[in-house]
């Protein structure tokens, strides 16, 4: 449920990009636990909601804090707030295989140099691939992989788990990147249009996987959706923007 106390909160927010005005006074706070969904039609702000909490747009007026706190967002700066969020391939790894893919964005896994899909991985990545990924951390890694292994099952991954990211679809990746997102256990996570590409059946997936999210950890979801009824299904409470919120 929410709090006063926000983890994340937008104050009479206002985006103008270039002479249009994409959010005009939004205010919002996700709570600690909380799912939220953002709704709505075409041109109503939703990804730029997105884009101004991930700090990829500043917002002409209005205040963000995290934690009460004002915050500045920087792209490159959020996993560091305890922030994980979804964009369409970036930030995925061409010498691992889907689920070490996964596992990579877990908690206690170290980083490992990124390599763009397609290419091939130096001996560093390379060192890490396979069951090795899972190697020194303080956890049970048969657990952590049966839950990365759960995700990418129920976003209709299966045959790609053990595969190299090169063998999957590029329109795919996406799920890749939702899926390790899930279990990133962050404070906060922030999906932008996350049944882009999904049948309806592993958008139903999603909306249950989603809802599993808070869990006893806390850990909060903010999520952009023009879909009413998978936002129905996942969120604990939803906020339709109009043009000129």
């Amino acid at each position: 449920m929410a709090t006063d106390r926000g983890v994340l909160s937008l104050a009479d927010v206002r985006v103008r990009l270039g002479t249009t005005i994409a959010l005009a006074g939004l205010s919002l706070t996700v709570g600690p636990g909380e799912v939220l969904a953002v709704t709505g039609g075409p041109g109503t702000g939703k990804s730029t909601l997105f884009n101004t909490v991930c700090g990829f747009v500043r917002p002409e007026s209005g205040q963000v804090t995290w934690h009460g706190a004002a915050l500045r967002p920087r792209p490159h700066r959020l996993t560091t707030l305890g922030l994980a969020r979804t964009l369409q391939g970036v930030g995925l790894y061409g010498g691992l295989s889907v689920l070490d893919n996964v596992l990579v964005g877990a908690p206690g896994v170290p980083p490992v140099p990124i390599v763009p899909p397609g290419r091939r991985a130096g001996i560093g990545v390379a060192l890490l691939g396979g069951v090795s990924v899972l190697r020194g951390l303080g956890r049970e890694p048969g657990r952590l992989r049966e839950r990365a292994v759960d995700r990418l099952n129920r976003l209709g991954l299966t045959a790609y788990v053990d595969a190299d990211l090169a063998a999957v679809p590029l329109e795919m990746h996406g799920r890749v990147v939702l899926a390790r997102a899930l279990l990133a256990g962050s404070e906060l996570l922030v999906l932008d249009d996350p049944t882009s590409g999904l049948e309806p059946e592993e958008a139903d997936a999603l909306a249950a996987l989603v809802r599993e999210v808070p869990g006893g950890t806390g850990c909060a979801v903010l999520l952009a959706t023009a879909d009413s009824t998978f936002a129905a299904a996942a969120a604990d409470r939803t906020i339709t923007l109009d043009k000129g919120d």
